[in-house]
């Protein structure tokens, strides 16, 4: 069995079509754990509508206050039944082979991850953008490739091992951006092994405007998550020491006319990065 987890924070406009795509996989032995994360929209009245529709065990959890995507994800991952955990975001579809290419995709290998490609597509027109799939050069450099973002995994793309997610921590509740990124990272360090099924099987919601006003909190984000790998001897010394100089000079330009104290502490951990020094927290 597969336990797919979905996190939803006033979800109510996507989640049908998200849970349509989740009644018309191939793959039939799965139960659905839905989290809502404080938000009051309409939600649990469309999970308990979906129920009545499937004959798998479908569950529906609360947050009373709004914690963020990281620990709802985790709180439905708490909660699955199975060794094999599927995330599939609120907003996001499934193709009708995604589980069954990933379950196939699990069993021809020893991985601790699977995912299938994704096709970006644009919410308000539907036309597709970016299809992220890893080429065989990105394939054969991984972690060098999950590190430098040759090789992007979308979180309601993969299937991973419960076990894994055990022994790393879960999903790391401190970040709200870029947390599949210093989640995967963190996988790879413990010696996980990612496989990639060779099939599109998500299609990935992309809004137009979500992304407003978040460039700073991006660039802080990424610039935690490289300075946290800085000893990780896997990955070239000036591959490590050049992303984490990059990430903390492009959150001090986005931040520095209305936060000049926190821009100079992000400059000092880039020049801190380029040497090779311990970086203190600047965010």
């Amino acid at each position: 069995m597969i336990s797919i987890c979905i996190p939803a924070y006033k979800a109510a406009r996507f989640l049908p079509k998200t849970l349509a795509s989740v009644r018309e996989q191939l793959f039939t032995d799965w139960e659905l754990i839905l989290v809502e994360d404080g938000s009051d929209d309409g939600t649990r009245g469309i999970i308990e509508t979906f129920a009545t529709s499937v004959r798998q065990t479908v569950r529906y959890l609360r947050h009373e206050q709004n914690r963020g995507l990281t620990a709802t994800r985790n709180t439905g991952i708490s909660a699955a039944r199975s060794d094999w955990i599927a995330i599939l975001d609120a907003d996001d579809v499934w193709t009708p082979e995604h589980l069954s290419a990933c379950a196939e995709a699990a069993q021809a290998s020893d991985a601790d991850v699977v995912h299938g490609g994704s096709q970006l597509f644009d919410s308000d027109t539907g036309r597709d953008l970016e299809t992220r799939v890893p080429d065989d050069a990105a394939l054969a450099t991984v972690p060098l490739s999950v590190f430098t973002q040759q090789y992007i995994i979308q979180p309601s793309s993969i299937v991973m091992k419960r076990a894994l997610w055990e022994q790393v921590g879960g999903f790391d509740t401190t970040f709200q951006h870029v947390e599949d990124l210093e989640m995967w990272l963190r996988c790879l360090r413990a010696g996980a092994a990612i496989h990639y099924s060779g099939k599109v099987t998500c299609r990935y919601r992309k809004h137009a405007s979500a992304m407003s006003g978040e460039s700073y909190p991006m660039a802080a984000a990424f610039a935690r998550v490289y300075a946290r790998h800085l000893d990780w001897e896997a990955i070239p010394r000036r591959v490590r020491r050049e992303r984490a100089m990059a990430g903390f000079v492009a959150a001090a330009r986005l931040c520095w006319r209305k936060k000049p104290a926190r821009a100079t502490l992000h400059l000092f951990s880039a020049l801190c990065s380029v040497l090779g020094l311990r970086v203190v927290s600047s965010t």
